[in-house]
């Protein structure tokens, strides 16, 4: 979304909000002006000049507000803004037109001004509660946005501690946690989620973070348990699988170690690569026998997997098994074309001047170098694969592009 959409939204929702007030104050001015005349009272002439003199206030404000709008539309956000204030100073009594005002701050990147404009709020007397939650709530966002995450995470606390059953706090206080790499925080939080699919795949995830951490501070009681924890917890989990591996190879339980990564490999091939680079830690007198095992093993059902392949490619050209490797090369470019890692390997295969079709062939090919990795939800590319998007903060979300 771009910022004039953020602007436009911003000032969509507040024109709302302006429209619901007044009309709030218009309807109950007359349901007195009614009631009155029912009861036989009369409205002084000067009552009724100022009805007047604030329906054409109102309306004045609202070709201001419009003009606003025609500014967002065409792009001036410092115009739209200037026009906006002068709606929000009609009624400075009106807590949640600053609140809003705050927001569009925030949303067109002016972190200072929203957070002064959410601070003047709080200043105010006889301010109802769920004012002053919603404006806490505003500034721990603003803080965010500004990069400032532990006075976020200070604001947030504080709601949660008052409000144990705010979600919006709690989940905007969990993903600072988990940036902050507060693992434990985190996943304390998520306990108390409602349960679902999604929830018990990110609390998985979180186990085996605090379970990571465990084994880094030599708790291997502590870390063992948490990574069974995890895998009761979600069977399917490559994150667990992987770095349960990586603990058990840590406690020199070889055996056991390539199982755990057998399985995450199971469970997805396209995470190949992340386990053969894990095949490489085990000592060197067993490394080409077990990786050799594992490619024949493996070859006839997941031979025509991209990751897969190119790794058994790639262990070819390191056992001098150049004509296979050549030939399974050939098909890769032949099929989807050349990117980083196929121009790798055959940079390898190259090192073989005689063979000319062959170089013929790759340098006929039309390589495409592109990250490897994207976010199925924001579209954001990575080099290396990760668990949570950095853009958007999903879990899974990201896989092989």
């Amino acid at each position: 979304m771009f910022l004039s959409d953020y602007l436009f939204v911003g000032l969509l929702v507040l024109f709302l909000l302006l429209v619901g007030i007044w009309g709030v104050k218009i309807f109950s001015a007359r349901r007195r002006s009614r009631k009155g005349l029912r009861q036989g009272i009369t409205r002084p002439v000067l009552q009724i000049t100022k009805t007047e003199k604030s329906t054409v206030d109102e309306a004045k404000i609202l070709r201001t507000y419009f003009r606003g709008l025609s500014y967002v539309l065409a792009n001036e956000t410092d115009k739209a803004v200037a026009e906006f204030v002068k709606v929000a100073q009609v009624d400075t009594t009106t807590a949640e037109i600053y609140l809003a005002l705050g927001q569009l701050f925030r949303n067109s990147g002016e972190v200072e001004r929203a957070i002064r404009v959410h601070r003047d709020i709080l200043l105010r007397p006889n301010l109802p509660d769920d004012i002053r939650q919603q404006t806490f709530f505003e500034i721990g966002l603003d803080y965010k946005k500004a990069g400032l995450f532990d006075r976020a995470c200070c604001t947030f606390e504080e709601i949660v501690a008052n409000d144990p059953k705010n979600q919006a706090a709690s989940k905007e206080l969990s993903s600072l946690y988990v940036s902050l790499q507060e693992w434990e925080k985190a996943l304390a939080l998520h306990q108390n989620f409602p349960a679902s699919q999604s929830e018990t795949n990110i609390i998985t995830h979180l186990t085996t973070e605090v379970a990571k951490t465990a084994a880094r501070a030599g708790d291997k009681r502590k870390a063992s348990a948490l990574f069974k924890r995890a895998i009761e917890l979600n069977q399917q989990c490559v994150d667990v699988w992987l770095h349960y591996g990586d603990f058990l190879n840590d406690e020199n339980q070889f055996q056991e170690a390539l199982e755990a990564w057998e399985k995450a490999f199971l469970i997805d091939p396209e995470f190949t690569p992340q386990v053969i680079k894990r095949f490489l830690k085990i000592p060197d007198t067993e490394k080409e026998n077990i990786l050799g095992k594992f490619f024949r093993r493996h070859l006839e059902k997941f031979g025509k997997e991209r990751k897969f392949n190119l790794a058994y490619i790639d262990w070819l050209i390191s056992s001098n098994q150049l004509q296979e490797a050549k030939s399974r090369l050939q098909k890769v470019l032949d099929k989807d074309g050349g990117d980083g890692e196929t121009f790798s390997l055959a940079k390898k295969l190259c090192t073989d001047h005689t063979d000319t079709d062959f170089l013929n062939n790759v340098f006929a090919a039309e390589f495409h170098f592109e990250k490897n990795y994207h976010c199925q939800k924001c579209g954001y590319k990575l080099d290396n694969m990760v668990w949570r998007c950095p853009r958007c903060t999903s879990w899974d979300s990201v896989t092989v592009r």
